[in-house]
């Protein structure tokens, strides 16, 4: 690679200031005699964070290499994604253009997903070939940045991500712009209050003539019986019911409920009334809640979660529930049980005497999917409840009387 020389822009002191603040910032790579960028770095390390976009000659952002600051002086490769422009005039990110996406997580797990004809063609889900040492990267002091070119020119990956190597750029100089960004913003919890007040109103399910969401049952369970505190949240159904959250609670019985919202709709003119269960929670205190934190189970590192992105439960029968992880393996599984005692509302309960717990089950929302459990804590820091969102008010906006 020939000698870099700088020219344009250089760093300026308020980058090296955001930089020691961990405030978000942004550093372009630009190429001598070159319009559009080599690179954009996107920097915020009080999130933890370092992103890296490649562009072509025309602009276009072709490679995205998201990295993690999980160690003081090492970054983890998340997420890698690649796009091929089959002709000069296709646009960036165009449904047919092929794109292979990897992600990698810090346990040793990853996934693959290659789609050669775009968005429109089929897709190959595999697991990544990437070797251990090529998933971490020491941390750079500021404006040593050397590294990224290999990153959005070699590759330094493997050959299915890496791209036939064209000339060696030409000298390269960095300058940094303004941070008209943000970092990653996994999912954020939402209305987990308003769910469980009868009578709150929401913006309607869909675009159309139907009538907004207004919470419309809090339905009592039977209490959650917790001999040992160590919460899990699965479906039923499932063969084995998975690790309990991290943080436990103190053992007892709490309170259990359940909520649904209704909208009014219709059906070549005939009116109507259409309910989902929208949460259910644990109550552990009566205190007032001031925050929330995603729940957690041993593994899942809140730190990875891109955009949108969050750690749940998943869900294949329809039906989530809450459980004591004493309990669990005795409770959950069994054949038909949903069907057969499910009381009028569509809660399940089931009984293990041998360790005193129980298994509360109820209808999940829209159906199949994986949903968060927010834990809600109070001033003092004790846990108050948890709650399970169905992600369908979540998504609405409040709406104001």
């Amino acid at each position: 690679m020939g000698r870099r020389v700088p020219y344009g822009s250089r760093p300026d002191e308020r980058a090296s200031d955001r930089d020691a603040a961990g405030e978000p910032y942004a550093v372009v790579l630009r190429e001598e005699g070159r319009p559009q960028p080599v690179a954009v770095l996107h920097i915020a390390w009080a999130h933890g964070y370092f992103g890296v976009w490649a562009y072509d000659d025309r602009g276009r952002r072709t490679r995205e290499f998201d990295l993690r600051r999980l160690e003081p002086k090492r970054l983890f490769l998340r997420h890698v994604a690649r796009w091929r422009y089959g002709t000069e005039d296709m646009p960036e990110f165009a449904q047919q253009a092929g794109r292979v996406r990897v992600d990698l997580y810090p346990d040793g797990r990853s996934r693959k997903v290659s789609e050669p004809q775009g968005s429109g063609g089929g897709s190959l889900h595999t697991m990544a070939d990437m070797p251990e040492e090529q998933r971490w990267i020491p941390v750079s002091e500021f404006g040593a940045w050397e590294w990224t070119l290999a990153l959005v020119t070699d590759g330094q990956f493997p050959d299915a991500l890496r791209e036939a190597p064209g000339t060696n750029p030409t000298p390269l100089a960095t300058a940094f712009a303004t941070a008209n960004w943000q970092p990653p913003s996994p999912l954020r919890h939402r209305h987990l209050d308003e769910m469980f007040t009868p009578g709150t109103r929401f913006s309607p399910p869909h675009d159309g003539d139907v009538g907004p969401y207004v919470v419309q049952r809090i339905i009592d369970a039977e209490p959650l019986r917790l001999p040992t505190g160590h919460v899990i949240a699965c479906d039923p159904s499932w063969i084995t019911p998975g690790k309990p959250f991290t943080v436990a609670v103190p053992p007892g019985d709490y309170p259990t409920q359940i909520a649904t919202a209704a909208y009014a709709s219709e059906y070549e003119g005939t009116p109507l009334h259409l309910e989902d269960y929208t949460a259910a929670r644990v109550l552990i205190s009566e205190k007032p809640t001031v925050a929330w934190e995603l729940a957690l189970r041993p593994g899942e590192d809140p730190r990875t979660l891109r955009d949108g992105e969050f750690y749940g439960f998943g869900v294949d029968s329809g039906t989530g529930c809450f459980v004591d992880a004493a309990a669990a393996t005795r409770l959950i599984g069994r054949e038909n049980a949903l069907t057969q005692d499910a009381n009028p509302d569509g809660i399940l309960v089931r009984q293990d005497p041998e360790s005193g717990g129980n298994l509360i089950a109820y209808p999940s929302g829209m159906g199949d999917g994986t949903y968060p459990v927010w834990i809600g804590r109070d001033v003092d820091g004790e846990v108050t409840c948890l709650v399970a969102d169905m992600l369908i008010l979540g998504h609405q906006e409040l709406l104001n009387d």
